[in-house]
């Protein structure tokens, strides 16, 4: 499967270029004075060995946080030895590959689902079925007879998904849960923007209903800083063990330094305080994006209004290619993501938009040449 996600960053980062294409968080939302204080405290604290090799399944104190978090927060209770920190959570998904697949083994993902997550299970050669997602959540009986046919892995993102930006309903996540439970798929709950809905959590965590057979991946990538690549996954009793030797074979631990100043990072401020004010400002960015959309983007072309995470998916009319879009605006100077990679099928004529990376100013100048290249690419519709 075609990939444009590093891609585009490389387009994105050249002089005058726009981009909405790439799943970035807004640099100036970064606490960079907090977290210069967390390594200077760490390194006052704990000298050299801080940068020692730490346990391979992470810094315990922070794994001690994020289970605590879990029977706060996320409505379920687990002991910090189920907690295992990993390179970002784009690890847990090789692991889990690793783990649990054989080529021609099958697994379903949603459809359409996180590109980066398909390209990593796609290495192991499974066959992959896509559940299609609409308004309230994944396709239920296209997962059940996915399911039922002897699936091994399910891959989701209940909570503001990439790419759709929509959430699971609760009547779905009820139905997703009974359909999981002792079925013999490993459900894998990615909540990478979880904590990003503007009116907090979109639904009960999937891992809260069917504690057995799911295992919950998350991360401080979209919050704190994806440079430090601190991830983790929550894992049942039964599976602890092999994922720790599986994460130990692959990296021996991931890295122990930066996990150190995330646990002070956290120590030293209050988290919900701080991802109110990150929700509040993409909420108020999603909104300005919305307007600019409203203002110059044409009739032909449809959108939803996302309550939280950081994207925005764009469809332009049944039977249109969404990538003459795409090539019409990076002729202008702005980029933009293809739906299509994000299928396993259909999704021609999508296009996933990121609002919370541009500033104001960029968000206005690109959408002027968003709909210049919809008007020019879509001009019979």
């Amino acid at each position: 499967m075609e990939s444009f996600i590093m891609s585009l960053v490389d387009v994105a980062s050249r002089p005058g270029m726009i981009s909405f294409a790439t799943g970035l968080p807004d640099n100036s939302l970064f606490d960079v004075d907090g977290v210069a204080k967390a390594v200077a405290e760490v390194l006052r604290e704990a000298g050299g060995a801080a940068l020692q090799y730490d346990s391979a399944t992470g810094f315990v104190p922070l794994r001690m946080r994020i289970a605590d978090r879990c029977r706060k927060e996320l409505g379920f209770s687990v002991g910090y030895e189920n907690v295992i920190l990993t390179n970002g959570s784009q690890e847990c998904f090789d692991l889990l590959a690793r783990m649990f697949l054989e080529p021609g083994d099958r697994m379903v993902v949603e459809n359409p689902g996180y590109l980066g997550a398909i390209q990593s299970f796609s290495a192991y050669g499974p066959e992959i079925i896509g559940a299609d997602v609409g308004p309230e959540g994944v396709d239920t009986g296209q997962l059940e007879a996915a399911v039922a046919s002897g699936s091994k892995l399910f891959y989701s993102i209940p909570n503001h998904q990439n790419p759709s930006g929509g959430s699971y309903s609760d009547p779905v996540r009820t139905r997703v849960a009974d359909i999981i439970r002792g079925s013999g798929c490993l459900m894998i709950e990615d909540d990478a923007y979880g904590e990003l809905g503007f009116n907090g959590r979109a639904g009960r965590t999937m891992k809260s209903m069917a504690p057995e057979d799911v295992v919950l991946t998350g991360s401080f990538s979209k919050t704190i800083s994806p440079g430090m690549r601190i991830g983790w996954m929550v894992v049942p009793e039964w599976m602890r063990e092999q994922a720790g030797r599986s994460l130990e074979a692959a990296s021996l631990q991931s890295g122990s330094f930066d996990q150190r100043i995330v646990d002070r990072f956290l120590a030293d401020n209050d988290y919900d305080v701080y991802l109110q004010g990150l929700r509040k400002a993409y909420a108020a960015k999603k909104d300005f994006f919305l307007d600019a959309m409203e203002d110059e983007l044409p009739d032909s072309v449809e959108w939803n209004d996302p309550q939280g995470g950081m994207f925005v998916w764009l469809k332009t009319p049944p039977g249109t290619d969404a990538m003459r879009v795409f090539d019409a605006a990076l002729e202008d100077g702005l980029v933009v993501m293809p739906g299509r990679p994000f299928h396993v099928r259909g999704g021609e004529n999508t296009l996933r938009l990121n609002y919370a990376t541009p500033s104001e100013e960029q968000i206005l100048s690109g959408m002027k040449i968003l709909g210049k290249a919809c008007r020019d690419a879509l001009r019979y519709f």
